[in-house]
């Protein structure tokens, strides 16, 4: 009992002590009204697009229209065409792939023109985890989502004020660590300050408030004694006929492991 107390007592340090994170400077997020002020927007946000699987383009070539047709990347990065066999395309751009196609089908016709244009758009993506559902999504990335617009495609507003004021932003960013607090309970009383957009591979996470970490916390630890409790109790309701085939059948099973070894170690 005291080593369950002690458990107990561990974990909701660590509930407690989990919500201790230094936040990033959210004015260094870019939003869609700061977004306006700039040149080629999207294109100094985001970056020129390359191609990543599963992502399919389509190749015209209008002097041979054999040769055109659409191409989904596979796993490794290649795609299959005529002519050429494999041709690795992975992170390429498509002015980048039609220039590598024109210079390699020169060896069979002169004077190509090769025109990649990407048509579906897989390889880009954002996370959205719910720790108050219990659920994770991914969805494709458009290049063009605020963090409210994530929250609004996993389904519904959030249930808890609680839940939105604690909403973060966590950026895949190798070379720091990158949480930002969203103030999403703020939505709705118009201060749009922390509606950002998010970029490639960033996770939206809605974490649950402290005592419904402390309430999952207690279930995990509950789950398997109650789960013995009504085994045992399933066991004592059984018939005596059926109790006692199932032990003759357990002791019957342990005999012939026991059997079994015993032929394996003294065979030379």
């Amino acid at each position: 009992m005291k080593d369950l107390t002690r458990v107990l007592v561990m974990g909701l340090l660590a509930v407690a002590t989990s919500g201790c994170i230094r936040y990033a400077d959210i004015d260094q997020c870019m939003t869609r009204h700061k977004l306006r002020t700039l040149e080629k927007r999207y294109e100094q946000f985001n970056g020129t697009y390359q191609l990543g699987m599963p992502d399919s383009v389509n190749i015209s070539i209008p002097d041979h229209p054999d040769l055109s047709g659409s191409y989904m990347l596979r796993p490794d990065g290649n795609i299959s065409f005529p002519l050429l066999g494999d041709v690795y395309v992975e992170g390429l751009t498509p002015m980048q792939l039609s220039d590598l196609l024109a210079k390699r089908l020169e060896r069979f016709v002169k004077k190509v023109e090769v025109l990649a244009t990407v048509t579906r758009v897989d390889s880009k993506v954002v996370f959205m985890y719910d720790r108050t559902r219990n659920g994770g999504r991914a969805f494709r990335f458009d290049g063009d989502h605020t963090v409210l617009d994530v929250l609004t495609m996993q389904g519904g507003w959030l249930r808890n004020e609680a839940f939105a004021s604690r909403v973060r932003l966590v950026r895949n960013n190798p070379e720091e660590r990158e949480v930002y607090r969203i103030r999403a309970d703020r939505f709705v009383r118009g201060d749009l300050r922390t509606n950002v957009l998010v970029r490639e591979d960033d996770i939206v996470y809605v974490p649950a408030t402290w005592m419904a970490e402390i309430v999952y916390f207690v279930e995990m630890i509950t789950r398997p004694i109650t789960s013995l409790g009504r085994a045992a109790s399933d066991m004592g309701t059984m018939p005596y006929e059926t109790r006692s085939e199932y032990y003759q059948t357990k002791l019957e099973y342990r005999r012939a492991k026991r059997s079994n070894n015993e032929f394996t170690t003294q065979t030379p």
